[in-house]
């Protein structure tokens, strides 16, 4: 079994790996209206002018200014279709009017005419948006590496687009191991647990941008696991194996990543989930993640996010933090960067108070309270540990009231 008594900082673990790993997804073509998340692979144009050739900017009507320039006209002879029409905002009406007044000062009379309350403040040309003052012929809707959203492709459907080159998703492969597990659904005997994992990490891998490969269970057979280590791998660009990574008598996946490829190490200055291995095989990066659930996640998040993320050249996406004090002290081991879940409560003052909740323990909050927290904190090694009524920085995992 590979010793991990010696490990790597979370940092120097990514620094490792991204001296060994480089990723270039190839380009697709997907309608604009399934883009949402997707990553641009160049700069997106406009193919049209918007408005096309020149459009009402308020609702009103439109007139030829001459007909009112020299003097006021009895405007309550006037019809619909013949010295004036409506013209509503984005509109486009006959060439034969050149100004638009705003419905606002303008009084319809039930005969067809009308009345201007403001005349003598009508200017030539006025309301009128000009051809491509909206979107010009050219301009630049999208630059590469944009995260697709809502606003951008709307900007994109407008520039004339009805699909858009986007990088491939990067396929992540899971492998869940343990003669424990069943598929969910599955009536529990003794001794076994859900994979609930395959369903966590299924979702956080697409929430990345990346597309999940599942394998089924494999039981703790070396074996079974090599034999769906091969199958796996040349369907995946990044590869997860989950659990078997510790000193079980069963743990058998850092040793198949030793003998698959290089491993570049095995045991992490972090925790829940310090024995992680990390290795290279065929060029693409295999992770060895511990099996407890919260383990697995603070894995994913701290290694597979940006490594996904430098797939996509995009930036690792910030979470959303909010200011607590504690309720509790918080532990932050010296050796190690912990994540610490955290339950957050709103005062009446509108403060927040932040309660650690411990996995295991006398005090243990539970493992359903633990995963669905909405809170959690990041130590980082040699920080000290935080007391009870002290404030904090807290990431939010999940949205609160």
């Amino acid at each position: 079994m590979p010793d991990f008594t010696e490990r790597y900082t979370k940092q120097e673990a990514l620094a490792m790996l991204f001296e060994k790993w480089s990723f270039t997804p190839a380009v697709e073509t997907v309608p604009v209206a399934s883009a949402a998340g997707r990553v641009t692979a160049e700069d997106i144009f406009s193919l049209v002018n918007v408005p096309v050739v020149r459009s009402s900017a308020m609702d009103g009507v439109a007139i030829n200014y001459s007909s009112i320039e020299n003097k006021p006209p009895d405007t309550a002879a006037w019809r619909m279709g013949r010295e004036y029409v409506r013209a509503d905002t984005g509109d486009d009406f006959d060439d034969a009017y050149d100004t638009v007044v705003r419905i606002e000062d303008v009084k319809l009379l039930p005969e067809g005419g009308l009345e201007f309350t403001a005349p003598e403040k009508i200017k030539r040309g006025q309301s009128i948006r000009p051809c491509g003052s909206s979107i010009a012929l050219g301009e630049k809707l999208a630059s590469a590496g944009t995260v697709l959203g809502a606003l951008d492709m709307a900007a994109i459907a407008s520039g004339g687009h009805d699909s858009v080159r986007v990088l491939a998703r990067p396929r992540v492969g899971f492998i869940p191991t343990g003669s424990e597990l069943v598929p969910v659904g599955t009536p529990l005997e003794r001794g076994q647990a859900y994979d609930a994992n395959s369903i966590m990490v299924a979702q956080l891998v697409r929430d990345m941008g990346a597309e999940p490969v599942l394998h089924p269970i494999v039981r703790d057979d070396r074996a079974a696991l090599s034999a769906a280590f091969d199958e796996m791998l040349p369907q995946c660009d990044i590869l997860l194996v989950n659990a078997g990574t510790s000193k079980g008598g069963e743990d058998y996946g850092t040793l198949l990543l030793a003998e698959k490829g290089e491993l570049l190490l095995h045991g992490v200055k972090a925790v829940p989930g310090r024995p992680m291995g990390i290795a290279i095989a065929d060029g693409k990066p295999v992770i060895n993640l511990s099996g407890p659930t919260a383990a697995a996640f603070y894995g994913i998040d701290w290694a597979l996010r940006p490594m996904v993320c430098r797939a996509l050249g995009i930036a690792v996406p910030a979470r959303r933090t909010v200011q607590a004090t504690l309720t509790a002290p918080l532990n932050c081991p010296p050796k190690f960067s912990m994540m610490s879940r955290l339950e957050l409560t709103k005062q009446p003052d509108g403060t927040l108070t932040a309660t650690p909740l411990a996995h295991h323990g006398p005090n243990a909050a539970g493992s359903a309270r633990v995963l669905t927290a909405p809170g959690i904190y990041i130590s980082t090694p040699g920080e000290p540990p935080k007391a009870a009524g002290e404030e904090i920085t807290v990431e939010l995992v999940r949205d609160i009231d």
